[in-house]
This record gives structure tokens, sequence and C-alpha cells, in this order.
């Protein structure tokens, strides 16, 4: 017969724990005991002699000050394992290391590799690391001084040198990538549709273009218009479930797809340039498909690359550079709906020295979310306001996600977003243990009780309040 479940007092359990220096080592060897401890919201009270869990051990001023006995990582990690696993919990990592400057570049060291390149622009492209060192020492003068400065004066492309220049180019993405100095001359002036008039007009998702399927053997064609890519458009013809009349000629073999225009007109002109192509064809002798009535209508009123679209592409980028050069395509469209500033907002830069002043670091402070998005910008506004001693003014306003619970992904939204209806119950029940919230409600509200233990009030919160109802209206 299996053994009997043996039935714990709570004076018993106290003595059991008293046995153990460590909640690991009275969950291994006692479980039984442990987890009726657990239920019963007692686990705290006769685990109090125990040696604390890091978690409980150190907070985040604990955490700094510790973290400010060693001047590298590595010997933070090695010497404080306790202090350095908690602040990877508690997700300050770069917050309390922020005084561990990087030993690797020193100035000899810097010199010394700088003396390899003639070039400035040499110098950048294959030595960033070291550039952007001395940039931001205030080093990058002395270190360059016997370079060649390829880099134009300022002020050098004004609008007829820009024009000059695009002319080498017949698309505006390949003007983009190759001269990308002198596009955004252009972008910044408002030039771009004058010095590229000679490029047509690329797929922005506004505009239209003109474009034909035909078959030669069957003699028959069909006109469309479109502000999609044209390649995804004619990929949707050919689909099973087109459903336009080009249907009888769009999965033949020798069916030919052909765009007839660049992206050039607006909705009020799509009707004439689509009747115009269709009499054009008609005069070659091909019977067109198309419904004349319909002439004008456009298959889908969805941008190729909307804001959102742009928006979620840009954050997978920290420079612009990056941005450009992996996805031009929507770096264009993001520049074309005059959208690049807002998308490119989050990216680092360079930015010139004591340029992160008080004002600035406060300002940018308020477009995070959390301390840890403020941290991981690597904008320099986090390492200026460590180093001036501004952070516990930008952290009265500025939370941890570690203190914001319902924002960890672990949390369960529809729990979480009714916080201030289980506070109110745990309230009525004489702020009960865990064991009774569990009872009360059937579920796992562990983390809910712990916190309401601490102090902490749903209703008071404009964070959690805010987030709530923003939950609460998707679910």
């Amino acid at each position: 017969m299996p053994a009997k479940k043996r039935k714990w007092s709570i004076e018993e359990l106290k003595q059991e724990a008293l046995k153990y220096d460590r909640r690991k080592d009275f969950h291994e060897n006692s479980c039984g005991a442990s987890t009726k401890a657990y239920r019963l919201g007692i686990m705290d009270e006769i685990c109090s002699h125990m040696k604390p869990k890091h978690s409980e051990k150190w907070d985040s001023e604990s955490i700094k000050t510790e973290a400010l006995k060693y001047d590298d990582r590595k010997k933070f990690r090695v010497g404080s394992r306790g202090a350095y696993k908690a602040a990877r919990k508690f997700g300050i990592v770069e917050e309390v290391c922020a005084h561990m400057k990087s030993k690797y570049w020193t100035k000899e060291k810097l010199f010394e590799r700088a003396k390899k390149y003639k070039s400035l622009k040499e110098f950048m492209k294959k030595e960033k690391g070291a550039y952007l060192h001395a940039m931001r020492n205030g080093l990058l003068d002395d270190a360059t001084k016997h370079m060649e400065r390829l880099l134009l004066p300022r002020g050098h492309w004004n609008k007829e040198r820009c024009i000059e220049e695009a002319k080498k180019y017949s698309s505006r993405t390949e003007f983009m990538r190759n001269s990308g100095s002198t596009y955004n001359v252009c972008l910044q002036n408002n030039w771009v549709e004058e010095v590229c008039a000679h490029m047509g007009f690329p797929a922005d998702g506004y505009k239209h273009c003109v474009y034909t399927i035909f078959n030669n053997r069957k003699n028959l064609a069909y006109i469309g218009v479109t502000r999609q890519l044209f390649n995804k458009r004619i990929k949707d013809h050919k689909d099973n479930r087109n459903t336009t009349n080009s249907k009888k000629i769009s999965q033949l073999r020798d069916t030919e797809f052909i765009q007839l225009t660049d992206y050039s007109y607006d909705a009020k002109d799509v009707k004439d340039a689509e009747s115009e192509w269709v009499e054009k064809y008609k005069e070659k002798g091909f019977k067109v498909l198309n419904n004349i009535k319909q002439l004008g209508r456009t298959g889908t009123d969805k941008r190729i690359h909307t804001d959102e679209i742009i928006f979620k592409e840009a954050k997978k980028y920290k420079t612009r550079v990056e941005f450009k050069t992996k996805s031009p395509r929507i770096y264009d469209a993001a520049c074309s709906q005059k959208l690049l500033d807002i998308a490119c907002s989050h990216m680092r830069g360079i930015a010139r020295k004591n340029y992160w002043t008080k004002e600035r670091c406060i300002e940018f402070a308020k477009t995070c979310n959390d301390r840890a998005e403020f941290v991981k910008a690597k904008n320099g506004a986090y390492e200026s306001a460590s180093d001036n001693g501004w952070l516990n003014e930008i952290y009265l306003f500025l939370r941890s996600r570690y203190d914001m619970s319902w924002l960890l992904h672990s949390t369960r939204k529809d729990v979480w977003s009714k916080a201030d209806e289980y506070y109110e119950l745990w309230v009525s029940n004489e702020k009960c243990g865990y064991a009774k919230l569990n009872k009360l409600t059937g579920l796992n509200l562990h983390k809910l009780q712990e916190k309401f233990s601490k102090g902490w009030v749903p209703s008071k919160d404009k964070d959690w309040k805010k987030w709530s109802e923003n939950v609460k209206s998707n679910l």
C-alpha cells in the first residue's frame, strides 16, 4: 500500500524548517513540508532564520554599492556573483556597471591603430570602435591629424551639385545607396522631387502605375492600375483566387506581364490613364478583357508600406545607416512619406561632445517606457545622466520594468488587468495569505498577493491603470 500522506501542523512546519539554512535545502529534503508552507502562505515566516535568496538580499541600491567596488564586469561577475545575478534579474546591469569603462582603448593604443590609415573615411569604416572612442573622448583631432580629409566641406552640396550627382543614377534607390550624403541633403532641403525628376517615380504607396497582361497567341490583353509593388500585384493575378478578368490568361505560360508607366498617377487620374492604354491595345488588335465600366477602379486601397510596416522594420536597426543598407526599399518609403525622423527616433547616433545636457536627458527619458529602455538606448543620454548624478531625478518619474510586474513577458494579462478587483477581495478578507486568496479565486495569485503585501494599491498606480485599460479593450 502507498505511504499515507503526512498532515503537517504549523508548529511541525516551523520545527522542520529549523533544520535547514537555505530554502533550497528545505525544499529538496522536505518537499512535503515546504509545499504545505507555501500553500498556507507562511513560508517567509518559518524561513526567516535562513540565508536570504539573492533577490531578497539585494535591492537596486545595495547592488549599485557592491558594483562600485569593481572596475570591470568580469571582476564584478566573479567577485560578487549574487549581486550580479540579482542585477540581471532586475534588468539593471547596464545601470550599475556604467562606471566600468572599457580598458581596451588606451590613448597609446588608439594613436598606434590610427597611424595605419591615411584617410579619415577609411579609419571610420575599418576601425569603428576606435573612431567612436576617439570621438567621445575628445581625441579625434589629435589621433587623425596626419590623415587626409576626404570628407567634403560643409555646404558643398548645393542644389546644382545635387542635380549633377543625381544624373549619374537611374532610380532613387540607386541614388540613395551610392550617394547617401547627397540624397540626405536633398531630403533636408525638399529637393528630392526636382533633383530626381528624370528618374520617374518609385512605388511609395500613394501614386499608381499602369501595367498590362497580354497573350499574343490568344490575342487577349488586360490593363490594370495599382499602387502596390508591380511584382506583388502580378503575383495576385497569377493566384488561383484571382477574381479579375485577367484570370483567362494570367496562368498561361506564354502570357507576358509589363509595367507600362512609372508610379506617377494620383487616384483622380487613374481612370484617364487606364482608358488611354486600353485604347492603345485595342489599336494594336488585341481584344481587351477589362470591363469598361470598371476602368479607374483600383484593386486595393492599402498602401504598400504602411506606417506600421515602416516602424516595425525600423525597430530592427540601431542606426540609420544600417536601416538604409539592409532595408533600402522601406527606408526609401520612410523618406518619401516623410516618416524617417519618427521611424528612426529610437536609433543611436554619435552625439557631439557635451550634447547631453540635463534638460535633454530628461526630455529623452520621458519618451522611454521604463528604465531598461533608457539604459539600452545607447545614445549617450544614460551615460551622461549617470556621470553627472542626474539619475535619481530621472528615476523619480521613470520606473523600472521589475517594479511594473505586469509588463514582464511571463505575466498573465487576463489576471493582472484585474488586479484592482483582486486587491479589494484581498483587503475584504483581512489581507489574507496566498493560500486563502488561491482558494477564493481558484487562481495562482502568489505574485499579486506578494505585491499587495508590500503596499501596492492598483487603483492608485497611474501606469497600471493606463496599461489595464488598454489590455481590457483588446481582450
